[in-house]
């Protein structure tokens, strides 16, 4: 056999062992689900399906368009109605998902009606999810339960209707989403994340802090309930944040078209108000994506050192 026969004799058997390398890796991505960060692109979300459930809210929408520039494939519930198409919230997403085509952003965010108080909606979205999922795939990493409603009243001067609103949202909307989401979530032995108290409620909000409390009670028994299927149940407890703010309409910077909402070039959209800061964004990618969570976190408004030192933690 001459040197030259032998050289491509050589480079051949190296292309055939690069591709029998390749069609493994595959494989262990498909059994793996995604979650080894060598079969996922760059950046902790990786690919991940994530539902926030409300994004009609300033706290939900902000998580939303956090997640999603990590590279998250986020599913933003909005209220079904006649004005949804028109709001703050809608005309955002619109904007994030034009500038992702200009970017080629990994992220995506998927836009779905949903209200957690409609179980025929709750249902709905979870063939919507699906049907956006890769092929092969049948389970979503997160939900995190942004859905919430505030009333500040003295209690004497409440009417109950308000309290039955209110825990139907901030409660019972909570433990629909956990059962609806149960199945999907234990295929990719995901986690829930929750919004408990705060310390910054003031006076006037006696059935909110009664709500709030409640959501911590039922996430804790929901995580001992929900481990054996390999789920994680997380609380986030929001300080330094009035509560009114955390579930208020986001609003458009600026006086502008709907098709002219402005995004940077990091992603950010200008709408207002941000109530989390880049901190507590920091703590909720850790309650996301390290291996074994704590129970709760606090979603600090200002970054505290002290309580708060900065973690190497392993992201799965």
């Amino acid at each position: 056999m001459d040197q030259q026969t032998a050289w491509m004799l050589a480079l051949q058997l190296v292309a055939l062992i690069s591709i029998a390398g390749a069609i493994l890796l595959y494989l262990v991505c498909k059994i793996r689900g995604g979650s080894d960060p060598a079969c996922t692109e760059s950046g902790p979300g990786a690919g991940k399906a994530v539902l926030v459930t409300c994004c009609d809210n300033a706290m939900g929408l902000q998580i939303a368009i956090h997640l999603a520039n990590l590279g998250f494939r986020v599913f933003a519930g909005l209220k079904p109605g006649p004005e949804s198409e028109s709001s703050a919230s809608a005309q955002v997403i619109r904007a994030w998902q034009k500038h992702r085509e200009t970017v080629q952003k990994h992220g995506n965010i998927v836009a779905l009606p949903l209200d957690v108080t409609r179980e025929d909606l709750l249902y709905e979205s979870v063939d919507i999810i699906r049907a956006h999922l890769p092929a092969g795939e049948d389970g979503i990493w997160a939900v995190i339960c942004t859905n919430g409603s505030t009333y500040r009243n003295p209690l004497t001067q409440q009417n109950i209707d308000h309290w039955d609103s209110l825990l139907k949202i901030n409660v019972i909307g909570v433990l629909r989403t956990a059962r609806t989401f149960q199945n999907l979530l234990k295929n990719s032995r995901g986690r829930i994340l929750t919004i408990g108290t705060t310390d910054n409620m003031g006076s006037g909000l006696v059935v909110y802090a009664a709500s709030r409390f409640a959501v911590e009670g039922a996430s804790y028994a929901l995580k001992h309930e929900l481990s054996p299927f390999g789920i994680k149940v997380v609380t986030l407890n929001p300080m330094g944040i009035m509560p009114e703010l955390l579930f208020c309409q986001p609003k458009i910077s600026k006086k502008i078209d709907a098709d002219k909402v402005c995004v940077e070039i990091n992603g950010g959209v200008e709408f207002q108000p941000h109530v989390l800061s880049a901190r507590a964004l920091e703590i909720v990618d850790q309650a996301l994506t390290i291996k074994e969570p704590r129970n709760s976190y606090k979603l600090e408004y200002k970054y505290n050192k002290w309580m708060y030192p900065l973690q190497i933690f392993k992201r799965i």
